[in-house]
């Protein structure tokens, strides 16, 4: 099998369920594909004089296409290329097993978050099958989930930083050893070693523990689902709203004073406290 060979697989395996479909437009542009033609009122194809003098195989929009698990196109067959033209816009058919929609949810298995108030089922039932393409991605996945437990044992701040990222993660972990710390991040990475690599190798990760630390304080603070500092400075509704506000250089000077609130230590008179201390005048 190779690149030219298109392979559909079921969901539910060889049971023997046939799919009748017809040709789909894209939803891109709103069109069938070039392959598939209009018919008249007694079910011919309307062909112009250009399309019966190109040669080329073309399918009724009225087609009827019978698939089911195990169909394969082979797309250097003139025949099969236009036929699975024709129906690979099927919303019953999924690009990849894992294939997700413009909403983010999984076209096969839909939303299956359990604490989701709209859990369902995706509307896809087969899916193209590209063994290849899924041994790399099981491939990948393991790589980044070494990459993401890798960042957690070796992390440059030790322990203090396992604890800081539990603390990012939105699970305080206060007076708790270590190796449960480190247990956790690991069973964060093996489900989704993004959300790891993110924080440590993410460009706002400063920006997120500033955030945690002034909550933490009652420096920043939540009323009525939204973030405040003070009473009057509406933050956002949500964390990343929140650093997005903080990244905002208009607010440079604001965010300046939840920092001085938050870490009142590290400033002196206003300023940031010098960490290396001034040398002394041995002369005198």
């Amino acid at each position: 099998m190779n690149e030219n060979y298109i392979v559909l697989r079921s969901v539910y395996g060889k049971v023997g369920i046939k799919y009748y479909m017809n040709p789909c437009k894209d939803p891109k542009t709103g069109r069938f594909p070039d392959c598939v033609k209009p018919v008249n009122s007694f079910g011919d194809l309307v062909l112009s004089d250009a399309d019966r003098n190109s040669g080329k195989y073309f399918i009724k929009e009225t087609e009827q296409i019978i698939v089911e698990d195990g169909t394969v196109f082979n797309l250097d067959d003139e025949i099969q290329a236009a036929t699975w033209e024709a129906i690979k816009n099927n919303p019953m058919i999924a690009p990849d097993r894992w294939a997700k929609g413009p909403n983010g949810d999984n076209l096969i298995d839909g939303n299956m978050d359990k604490h989701s108030t709209k859990q369902r089922y995706g509307i896809a039932e087969l899916y193209v099958d590209r063994p290849g393409l899924e041994t790399n991605r099981r491939i990948s996945r393991k790589k980044k989930i070494h990459q993401a437990i890798d960042f957690i044992i070796n992390d440059e701040n030790g322990a203090g930083g396992r604890l800081t990222m539990a603390k990012i993660l939105g699970k305080r972990m206060y007076n708790m050893p270590d190796a449960d710390v480190e247990d956790y991040l690991i069973q964060v990475a093996e489900k989704d070693p993004d959300k790891i690599i993110k924080l440590y190798t993410g460009s706002d990760t400063a920006l997120r523990i500033a955030l945690v630390d002034a909550r933490d304080k009652g420096v920043i603070y939540v009323k009525d689902k939204m973030y405040w500092y003070g009473d009057t400075t509406l933050l956002g509704g949500t964390d990343e709203a929140v650093i997005t506000w903080m990244r905002n250089p208009k607010n440079k000077k604001l965010f300046e004073l939840i920092k001085r609130d938050t870490y009142p230590d590290l400033y002196n008179d206003g300023g940031l406290v010098d960490e290396k201390p001034a040398k002394q005048d041995k002369t005198k």
